[in-house]
């Protein structure tokens, strides 16, 4: 007799290294209840995440023409000229037309839908996150965390069975799995963990955050903070106290989410979320949150879904059956049906090869997600410099420095002035060209967008963005008055944060002086 190939040789070692009644096989088995994610997590994942899609475009509505027109403050030849790492990217900077933006706005808007309730969702999913790269890289300039984390978490989850329960294809498939475990879910769970792990390692490179003080000086910052929030400066000890438990948080997720199992990991889950939607009556941070709960529902265990089922009614969680979805998604998918009646005319053969194909390409690109999150999320704060990582992270960003080294000890608000061809200084947006410092300087923006929008502006006075403002202000003035504008001046009012309860005063900077006569 011959020997064993080498190949073979290999797995009969493994077998008995990792296999039941090895020595490896507790360790192998503690992992697995780890990595296993439950079906009912990653479609109340995808719910989350087509929801957050669909109020993300409500958000956006109202400013659709001011950002992405080339009627407002960020036209085509300021997209053209600004952020480069986007160029090329963006299916909304094929016109500057209202109308083109609004279809767009709709398309996306259905195909969010369609995620929402799981209806050929690796595909819709894709369409999503295609249209969500181009609206990102038509206007960066509103951008903040959130948006980043949601378009660097959303292809991950795709690489996942998103549709596998709580879905139109779970129905049609009549059937799903309990729990998955790939290269793609452990991407997905690692995601999260290099965020906070991240963020806390930046943090301690400042001195605010581990010494207890940060949050008393984030929440002195007057256009950060939205209704609670304005009164917790009152508070130093409470805030305190949340200080070192939000850094205890960051520092230990690997600890607390990673590490544990069954309810533990559940009820430590909850903490997170909970700690998360604190943010929403607090913070001016638009989505951020709901993202950062959507990237942490894949560690609540079957002990809380269960939970969950039980205190829903029956009619709930009973799916109907496919052929009540009607027509248009009653029945097999139809990539079944072509794949039995390939069978039938005796190309079964070529279908077990597309199927293999299929699931091979999509452990492929699992595993290459864990190695990107893992590469790039820790060669951010470590000593090597991970290959080509400005090209690699442009749009699936790795770097998570929010809030550090340490939160910013001072706050904005901008006047935008006219000058009018009588000589008299008007506001040109506004109701006031007072300098005065508002009761509240969060009021003095519409919306976060508009917040991170002006402080593009504020860096970029001289270039491309300010220039696009400053002719959209003109504009804007002329028809506020229905008279010629001579010039436009925006101001940018700085103020120390009043973190001991008194107001220095705040400093006047002209950022921008432009002739509208000129153009």
């Amino acid at each position: 007799m011959t020997d064993a190939s080498p190949l073979a040789r290999f797995r009969a070692s493994a077998t008995r290294l990792f296999g039941t009644g090895g020595p490896l096989a507790p360790a192998v088995a503690a992992a697995r209840r780890r990595l296993r994610v439950d079906t009912r997590a990653l479609a109340a994942m995808r719910i989350l995440l087509g929801s957050i899609l669909l109020i993300d475009l409500a958000h956006r509505a109202p400013g659709i023409e001011k950002y992405y027109t080339n009627s407002g403050v960020y036209p085509l030849a300021v997209h053209e000229a600004t952020y480069t790492q986007f160029a090329g990217l963006s299916i909304h900077a094929l016109s500057g037309s209202l109308w083109f933006q609004a279809l767009l706005f709709v398309l996306a808007g259905l195909f969010a839908l369609a995620f929402v309730v799981g209806y050929r969702t690796r595909l819709v999913g894709f369409c999503s996150f295609v249209l969500l790269v181009s609206l990102h890289a038509r206007n960066p300039a509103v951008l903040n965390g959130g948006d980043i984390l949601l378009r660097t978490l959303l292809p991950l989850t795709l690489l996942t069975p998103l549709g596998e329960r709580w879905s139109v294809d779970a129905v049609r498939r009549g059937e799903y799995r309990e729990a998955v475990m790939s290269a793609a879910t452990t991407a997905v769970l690692a995601q999260p963990l290099v965020v906070f792990t991240q963020n806390a390692v930046l943090k301690h490179q400042g001195e605010t955050w581990y010494a207890g003080e940060a949050l008393q000086i984030a929440f002195a910052n007057d256009e950060m903070t939205v209704l609670l929030g304005n009164y917790l400066s009152a508070y130093p000890t409470l805030l305190e106290i949340l200080n070192y438990g939000w850094v205890t948080l960051l520092a230990g997720s690997i600890g607390f989410l990673f590490f544990t199992a069954g309810r533990l990991r559940a009820a430590a889950a909850l903490v997170y979320i909970g700690a998360f939607l604190g943010m929403v009556p607090t913070l001016m941070v638009g989505l951020f949150p709901f993202v950062l709960t959507a990237a942490v529902i894949p560690y609540l265990t079957p002990p809380f879904w269960n939970a969950v089922v039980r205190a829903l009614p029956d009619a709930v969680t009973t799916p109907p059956p496919a052929g009540r979805l009607g027509w248009w998604f009653g029945g097999e998918p139809i990539e079944r049906r072509l794949a039995e009646a390939a069978a039938r005319r005796g190309r079964g053969d070529l279908v077990a090869f597309g199927r293999a194909y299929a699931g091979s390409l999509l452990t492929i690109l699992g595993v290459f997600a864990l190695v990107f999150v893992l590469l790039y999320g820790v060669g951010h704060v470590a000593e090597y410099e991970p290959p080509y990582e400005d090209e690699a992270t442009a749009i699936l960003d790795q770097s998570w420095g929010l809030y550090a080294p340490n939160p910013t000890d001072s706050y904005s608000w901008f006047i935008t002035n006219a000058t009018l061809d009588n000589g008299s200084t008007v506001a040109a947006l506004g109701d006031s060209p007072s300098f005065d410092r508002p009761p509240d300087a969060a009021t003095t923006y519409n919306s976060f967008r508009e917040r991170k929008f002006m402080s593009a502006v504020s860096g970029d006075n001289d270039g491309a963005i300010g220039r696009g403002y400053a002719e959209w202000a003109c504009r804007q003035a002329t028809s506020r008055y229905d008279q010629p504008v001579e010039s436009i001046t925006l101001y940018r009012m700085i103020q120390p944060s009043p973190i001991d309860g008194t107001y220095d005063e705040p400093t006047r900077q002209t950022l921008i002086e432009h002739d509208c006569e000129a153009g």
